[in-house]
């Protein structure tokens, strides 16, 4: 039963940082849209919106599955008997208390993701609920393994500041390959242009936000292991490189597209004609295949996060 749960444990994690990183990364395209009115623009605000509202269900389910998984593990019970357990663990517990401080933010975001989208409700509820979806994260951090000593360490705000980092990349880019870099923007001038911005600055964050991981998993690392020759020989250790060469396979497409791809597509965006269909539908593809790599990093990021490093036995 405890390796039932655990697998669930696992899965349901990823689900949820899946989602999460959709959140925020279609949170970031509605808060850098909003402030444009070409045709494209004004487009793909209402699918983000329904990415948000979709997003935010998705995580809520996820959310409250952790929870029964927890109390049925610490009640050492089937989940079909989890129920009784679930209030001891909210009033009784650690787990419960970040758990209750990730559900208060949670419902922010669900309602900032249901409000209307006027230009200027839509500013405001962009940043609400990216600040809500910082603190649910950071609640995230609380349970990890570096909140093991303690709430409001350097520890947890490196593993909160990395989370940060890889929810924003796989978000944009999980956002931009599936909604808003799919299709070509049609032939107004003005689409084009705000596009063509877009994949700049979409660029560009992806990697500030990969240099950000580097660090911050890098400090991370050195704090868990402490010494090189704990990576080899161990399930955590086999799990971390696993993780970092998912990393380096998704940085690698990235780095192609960037390189590669975005000169051809933003030069192609100035004009009409087959060139620029080819050319986006090239960017997107590499996107859709850095997600599901990036995809798979969430995972072996759940398996890490439920396996205890070498120096904890």
């Amino acid at each position: 039963m405890e390796s039932d749960l655990a697998s669930a444990q696992r899965a349901v994690t990823a689900f949820l940082n899946l989602f999460l990183a959709v959140l925020v990364g279609a949170s970031a395209a509605t808060l850098w849209l909003r402030t444009r009115t070409s045709p494209w623009a004004r487009k793909m605000l209402p699918r983000l919106r329904t990415a948000l509202l979709a997003g935010t269900g998705a995580a809520m389910l996820a959310y409250v599955a952790i929870l029964w998984i927890e109390a049925a593990s610490m009640a050492e019970v089937p989940l079909a008997e989890a129920l009784p357990a679930v209030r001891s663990v909210i009033t009784g517990t650690h787990f419960g208390l970040a758990w209750m401080i990730g559900a208060a933010a949670l419902v922010v975001v669900a309602a900032a993701s249901a409000a209307g989208t006027h230009v200027q409700a839509a500013a405001a509820t962009s940043v609400l609920r990216i600040g809500a979806i910082g603190v649910l994260l950071y609640s995230r951090s609380m349970v990890s393994h570096a909140g093991a000593s303690g709430d409001f360490t350097w520890a947890v705000v490196v593993d909160w500041v990395h989370l940060v980092l890889i929810s924003i990349w796989v978000g944009e880019v999980i956002v931009a390959g599936l909604i808003t870099l799919r299709v070509l923007p049609d032939t107004a001038s003005g689409s084009r242009a705000d596009c063509a911005v877009y994949v700049d600055a979409l660029s560009r964050s992806a990697t500030v936000a990969l240099a950000g991981i580097f660090v911050t998993g890098a400090i991370s690392t050195w704090r868990v292991l402490e010494s090189p020759d704990n990576l080899f020989g161990n399930p955590y250790g086999t799990t971390l490189l696993i993780k970092v060469g998912l990393v380096l396979c998704a940085a690698a497409l990235g780095g192609f597209n960037r390189i590669v791809v975005m000169p051809s597509l933003l030069r192609s965006l100035q004009k009409p004609g087959q060139e620029a269909r080819a050319a986006s539908g090239m960017f997107a593809r590499i996107l859709q295949v850095e997600a599901i790599v990036l995809v798979a990093v969430l995972i072996t990021a759940a398996f890490l996060t439920s396996t205890s490093p070498p120096m904890a036995s």
